[in-house]
């Protein structure tokens, strides 16, 4: 079987055949079906066990995404400093404690709000690092040229798991309590550590991805942002997931209050929403690699994002009745277009960076991309108590579509393909 060799290091041809590569994604999966539950678990909590407002809900949203505006440029930079695996291990395991902790609690009766703020900002300082060793650690594992059937194969479970999870959570809401559906998550962490664990492919030294002396860690931060700031693709396609991440952060911290309070629906709504999210993104993760070889990646991007971003619109419309078959509709064509961008974009940033880079310019990407979602979060708490929990999702939505004039900037638009290497 053919080799190829990425700075020093042999990467197998059919590498996503391999055991290595099915244990991360067996782990990946196992992992999102358990988060997957917590995603419908914990709002559920908050909102029915803890009478969260509208405003909380904001705040819990901010919470899971600060630790990307506090520590994500130095998790970059630290992921490249560090053999990667060992990294993604431990960050599992601290998952697992933290998300356990949240039943235990309510079962002595000591749950509080404020509590799940902190367990969502220290989760989430967890996922932070655990993402910057994760998106240096798949390019090494499977290389370049299978980068997007990595990605298809990665992101494709992820919305299966994705689909599988509420229905889970509502089962265990249904016949006991959403906190059960917590233990779900930490155990579902505990075995993807064990699955990483036994991965055998030994990862270079960081000194073999270097490409010049060692720099300070601030200078490599430096580096990274510089890299970001001046590269015309780069710069394009992260202001442009920046500006949608703010918008739907402000549509995701109303949605629970929305489809169980404004509209007068039970959980299964938002269990349902959740499921048609995922089969959305299953069917976009799985569409990126044809529409890609039917119009080049640059072209699929420029087409598919506005067109199904518009979709959007129908959500705010859902209700009882048939009504909500429409906006689920529309939902489930936003969703597709979402994920599709994403494994395109994905793909494309692990490919197009040097190897020793990384895990900097991914973590300076999401630093951009995700720091917005705090502000979008508390931005969409603070319209939905202004405007109205409708009015102010009929408003993120509309935007969204505006924010789509980033990806025609630049020299996207004259070109068929992304390329895969700096010019």
């Amino acid at each position: 079987m053919a080799t190829e060799t990425i700075t020093g290091t042999a990467i197998r041809r059919g590498a996503l055949r391999g055991r290595d590569f099915r244990l991360l994604w067996t782990g990946q999966s196992v992992s999102k079906a358990g988060s997957a539950v917590t995603t419908f678990a914990l709002p559920v909590v908050a909102v029915r066990t803890l009478g969260a407002s509208p405003l909380m809900m904001g705040v819990l949203g901010a919470m899971i995404w600060l630790p990307w505006l506090f520590i994500g440029l130095q998790a970059g930079a630290w992921a490249d400093r560090r053999t990667k695996r060992p990294v993604m291990i431990g960050c599992q395991i601290a998952s697992a404690i933290l998300i356990v902790s949240i039943p235990v609690l309510a079962w002595l009766d000591l749950l509080t709000m404020w509590y799940i703020l902190v367990i969502a900002f220290a989760a989430g300082c967890s996922n932070v690092a655990f993402t910057a060793a994760y998106n240096a650690f798949v390019p090494f594992l499977v290389g370049k040229d299978e980068l997007l059937g990595a990605n298809t194969r990665l992101t494709g479970s992820e919305q299966v798991a994705n689909i599988a999870g509420p229905g889970i959570g509502g089962l265990i809401t249904e016949f006991s309590s959403a906190v059960l559906g917590l233990f779900v998550d930490a155990a579902s962490f505990l075995a993807c550590a064990g699955l990483l664990w036994g991965i055998r492919a030994k990862e270079p030294s960081d000194r073999l991805l270097e490409e010049g002396p060692r720099l300070s860690f601030r200078a490599d931060i430096r580096a990274a942002l510089r890299f970001l700031v001046r590269d015309p693709y780069l710069r394009v396609l992260t202001g442009a997931s920046a500006s949608a991440n703010l918008l739907l952060s402000g549509i995701q911290a109303l949605v629970v209050v929305f489809l169980i309070r404004t509209a007068g629906l039970s959980p299964w709504a938002v269990a349902a929403t959740t499921i048609t999210i995922s089969v959305g993104g299953l069917l976009g993760a799985f569409a990126a690699p044809r529409i890609c070889r039917r119009l080049g990646s640059a072209r699929a991007l420029l087409v598919s994002t506005p067109v199904t971003d518009a979709f959007l619109l129908l959500f705010p419309l859902a209700r009882r009745g048939g009504i909500l078959l429409l906006a689920l509709a529309g939902v489930l064509a936003w969703a597709t277009g979402i994920v599709m961008r994403n494994v395109i974009v994905g793909s494309f940033r692990q490919a197009y960076c040097p190897p020793g880079m990384r895990g900097r310019v991914a973590m300076s990407t999401r630093f951009v991309m995700f720091g917005v979602w705090p502000f979008g979060s508390l931005l969409g708490g603070l319209l939905g108590t202004v405007f109205g929990v409708r009015q102010a999702l009929f408003i993120f939505a509309g935007a969204n579509i505006l924010a789509d004039i980033w990806l025609f900037i630049g020299p996207m638009k004259r070109n068929r393909e992304l390329p895969d290497a700096p010019v």
